[in-house]
């Protein structure tokens, strides 16, 4: 594997490795093959092992994906190479076998990596991706206050939501804590109550909001997702019968 993977392998050894927190994972990554394993096959497929082992450590971060949105969000949180969050590996195997889901008879080189994964640059990426509470969000003097959202709501339905807040006044939200059922934001720049209120009144588009109460002194809301009407469309023109 040396030619094709020597971009790879200088990328991994480049990798800053200051306060690195290494984690183990194993990964694997396939490639159909048009014949037999070309050096070019071969670093796709460990390119891929790699990819899935930091994707691995990455849901062990955030939990699993559920759903198309969630894959597109994660996906973008790691960008085109998350090769990236890789310190060292080693090649556990490397085999020819029957193409998986393949309607056709076909064959497929698969690589199994052991690999060390760079935690807490993951875990960075995660954040500023919004995926990932922020570390210990700061209370300023004036007082960060708190929106709490029960039951978890979509990747794409907080995004939406924490944009819409910012519309409505928040100069900034973020992530503070993230629970099994409730994901709490951190509010700068408007009352927590009067911003609840506001996107209650004035949802964003495709999502039904309710405030449902509170949870230790914060007001709780709940998100559900609502088909947008689709555009009026205009009706036919009716040609006059003399040009018709």
């Amino acid at each position: 594997m040396r030619g094709a993977l020597l971009v790879l392998l200088i990328a991994l050894a480049a990798t800053p490795g200051a306060h690195a927190e290494a984690v183990r994972s194993e990964g694997v990554g396939t490639v159909v093959l048009a014949g037999s394993p070309s050096v070019a096959a071969r670093a796709a497929a460990l390119k891929a092992a790699l990819g899935d082992a930091v994707r691995k450590v990455a849901e062990t971060l955030v939990g699993p994906t559920r759903g198309p949105a969630a894959e597109r969000a994660l996906a973008e949180a790691l960008g085109p190479d998350p090769t990236r969050f890789v310190s060292t590996y080693r090649t556990v195997s490397e085999r020819e076998q029957a193409a998986a889901g393949s309607k056709r008879a076909g064959r497929e080189l698969a690589v199994t990596v052991e690999a060390q994964v760079d935690r807490a640059r993951l875990a960075d990426a995660l954040r500023r991706a919004g995926l990932l509470a922020e570390r210990a969000a700061p209370i300023s003097q004036g007082g960060s206050q708190r929106i709490v959202l029960e039951p978890v709501p979509s990747w794409s339905a907080l995004a939406i939501l924490r944009r819409r807040f910012v519309e409505l006044g928040a100069q900034q939200v973020l992530l503070a804590q993230v629970e099994p059922g409730r994901v709490v934001l951190a509010i700068e720049g408007r009352s927590a109550e009067s911003l609840a209120r506001a996107v209650v009144s004035s949802p964003p588009p495709g999502i039904w909001v309710e405030q449902i109460g509170g949870h230790e002194g914060a007001p709780r809301i709940r998100l559900e997702s609502v088909p947008i009407p689709p555009a009026a469309v205009p009706g036919p023109i009716d040609t006059p019968a003399e040009k018709r």
